[in-house]
């Protein structure tokens, strides 16, 4: 099957099928991780930008390392970003993430956190998001010394970081704890049924295949608790209410593309503000590239609808 990739973008590569719970996988995931983080250790923020390395405790005190991105003269009360990366679960911080957390960093003012959770296939479903959850916790427990605004902290998530980021959120909410401004949930990982959805069939042969969607939540989810799977599965969760301000941004060829959506209308229908923006001709990680035009234009709508959620315009759904 032939799509219409947006000539803006470089060609797409088909990534992986990968089953993290095959033993004989295991010092493969090894060695891309090792090759990831030498690379990310390597990372040079551009003039203007600080990038240094934290460990926070996550709820289990464990200590997770953490790259932290602000500008070199930020303000006193900056706002803040918990920026949850992508990679299917079992890929840790990329090069791409954090080029995209210093665009962010920079068009926001903020300090954005990027943490390094832990990972498939070691660490299945929920230490993932038992490390977020403590990121945000040490965020406003370290406010001050950090320089953070608390009343302007927002959740980014691209795949299944977004997932993550939606996860979070819902829990937040539910333990009836500070929730963000709002949420930036990015070519979303959201509901492990993608069966369900027409794209999951009409995109099959896009980079994001079905065989790599399903690997990745049967590894995942391997340990998961039922009472989990409503915060771990965001499209699980039957009560949207009382969530962030949301923008949500699928991406047209993609087999989430739908799922994306569907949560998008689910948030609304509950009284969600969502600003959903489908990129046409874009595919599953296509923002890697900050050189290209198209992905400029979309970092650019993200930080115009970060800007809305943090009440410096209006955000219109």
């Amino acid at each position: 099957m032939s799509y219409i990739y947006s000539s803006e973008l470089k060609a797409p590569k088909k990534m992986p099928e990968i089953d993290p719970l095959r033993p004989q996988m295991a010092g493969m995931l090894k060695f891309l991780a090792l090759t990831h983080q030498k690379q990310s250790s390597a990372f040079q923020a551009p003039q203007g930008l600080s990038l240094n390395k934290i460990h926070f405790s996550s709820m289990d005190r464990t200590e997770i390392p953490c790259f932290v991105i602000e500008a070199a003269d930020k303000q006193k009360s900056a706002p803040g970003i918990l920026m949850i990366h992508g990679g299917a679960f079992y890929t840790p911080v990329q090069t791409a993430s954090l080029s995209l957390a210093c665009a962010y960093a920079a068009g926001l003012g903020a300090t954005v956190f990027l943490p390094e959770y832990r990972l498939l296939p070691a660490f299945s479903a929920p230490k993932a998001l038992e490390d977020c959850y403590a990121l945000w916790h040490e965020l406003l427990r370290s406010a001050a010394a950090f320089g953070l605004d608390t009343t302007r902290l927002l959740v980014f998530g691209d795949s299944a970081g977004a997932a993550l980021a939606a996860g979070l959120c819902l829990v937040l909410r539910d333990r009836k704890e500070m929730l963000p401004k709002g949420q930036v949930l990015i070519y979303p990982v959201l509901d492990d049924r993608s069966e369900r959805y027409p794209s999951y069939h009409e995109c099959a042969e896009a980079p994001w295949s079905p065989e790599a969607n399903r690997l990745m939540w049967a590894a995942y989810l391997k340990n998961a608790e039922p009472s989990m799977l409503p915060y771990l599965v965001p499209a699980r969760s039957e009560d949207l209410r009382d969530l962030p301000e949301s923008y949500v941004e699928p991406q047209e060829i993609d087999i989430l593309r739908d799922e994306g959506i569907a949560f998008s209308d689910a948030l609304k229908k509950d009284g969600v503000s969502v600003v959903l923006h489908v990129i046409k001709g874009s595919y599953h990680g296509f923002d890697s590239d900050l050189a290209s035009p198209l992905v400029q234009e979309a970092v650019r709508s993200r930080i115009a609808a970060a800007r809305a959620m943090l009440g410096e315009s209006s955000l219109k759904p």
